[in-house]
């Protein structure tokens, strides 16, 4: 099968795992960016053209359709059997323009709700819509009798690899006690400053904003955008991933989530009641519901390696069966040609 995907370029994005899983299980795959092949789009002149390319498709319907159209012939001249759109902000007359060429065109969403624009995912006409929150989806299938169906995300099996090496001897070598990974979000900050402020000894990796970046926990900022191999040792070598979900995350868990466990991480995050689904062992031991329950459980479990190790190993093996792209992407196709 021929496989468009229509988002971002990126290392390790989610764009760019179901591509290889794609590929990886037999199929042609692209992906079809809107920022992708010119010059214009990278570096310090790519981040002010990018600017103004959103300013003039947030507030110009003209050029917002013609930049979709654009794209849509792109995809059309590609062939596709099957559309997976990620991006939220597609305009509909690309949707339209595709669909005119008998493509099945779907949308999966990645992300939580907060970050649906000007709402163009429902104003589109995709054959399928997939959500990872329970409540997005009870919402528009009640309220808009759209075709939509809950997944769940996933890990890269051929780049979240578990290192070799036992738990105990890589916690060993990496010698962090917590950290996590991600976009340094105001809400986030303040949940690492409380378990610094009670002497928890974390390491955060990922991206600082370029707005409102708490200076308070640069005591544990690493200054470092981690993928591959090095970032499945972190995961694994770490004796605990700590992470908090974003707060629009209703009733759903992040990639991070799949991450962890699909490295062999002993993660703690944040509570939701679809951890019963997706967990092997009881959630209440691996979650917290405040930030003192996470600073407790934090304490306890690195006073107690062998439970860590124990939890682990359940875990490991329940999500190399069941959360891999390669079960996600047999997931999308089932259902998007239903």
């Amino acid at each position: 099968m021929k496989i468009a995907i229509v988002g971002a370029q990126g290392v390790d994005s989610f764009e760019s795992n179901l591509k290889e899983a794609f590929v990886y299980c037999g199929h042609d795959c692209d992906i079809f960016d809107i920022y992708g092949g010119s010059f214009y789009w990278k570096g310090h002149l790519g981040f002010y053209t990018k600017t103004l390319d959103k300013l003039a498709r947030a507030y110009n319907d003209y050029y917002d359709r013609n930049v979709f159209k654009r794209l849509a012939n792109r995809v059309n001249d590609y062939n596709p059997d099957l559309i997976l759109c990620v991006y939220r902000f597609i305009h509909p007359v690309f949707v339209n323009l595709v669909k005119k060429k008998g493509r099945k065109v779907v949308h999966i969403n990645p992300d939580q709700i907060t970050t649906l624009e000007y709402q163009q995912v429902f104003a589109s006409d995709y054959d399928a819509w997939f959500v990872k929150d329970p409540y997005m989806q009870r919402f528009m299938s009640a309220n808009m009798h759209l075709n939509v169906f809950r997944y769940n995300e996933a890990f890269n099996k051929r780049s979240h690899v578990k290192p070799t090496i036992s738990k105990e001897a890589c916690e060993k070598e990496v010698d962090i006690d917590v950290m996590t990974y991600g976009t340094f979000y105001p809400y986030r900050t303040r949940m690492i400053k409380c378990l610094l402020d009670n002497d928890i000894n974390v390491k955060i990796f990922g991206v600082v904003p370029h707005r409102f970046y708490n200076h308070e926990v640069d005591v544990a900022n690493q200054h470092k955008y981690i993928t591959g191999p090095e970032k499945s040792k972190l995961l694994y070598g770490s004796k605990i991933v700590f992470n908090n979900l974003h707060y629009a995350e209703i009733e759903g868990v992040n990639c991070r989530f799949f991450e962890a466990n699909g490295s062999g991480a002993f993660q703690l995050c944040d509570y939701r009641p679809v951890l019963k689904e997706l967990l092997p062992i009881d959630p209440e031991l691996v979650s917290f519901k405040n930030v003192n329950e996470a600073i407790e459980k934090i304490s306890y479990y690195l006073n107690h390696p062998e439970q860590r190790y124990d939890i682990v190993t359940k875990v490991y093996n329940h999500f190399q069966e069941k959360y891999s792209y390669d079960n996600l992407i047999v997931y999308i196709m089932e259902n998007s040609f239903k």
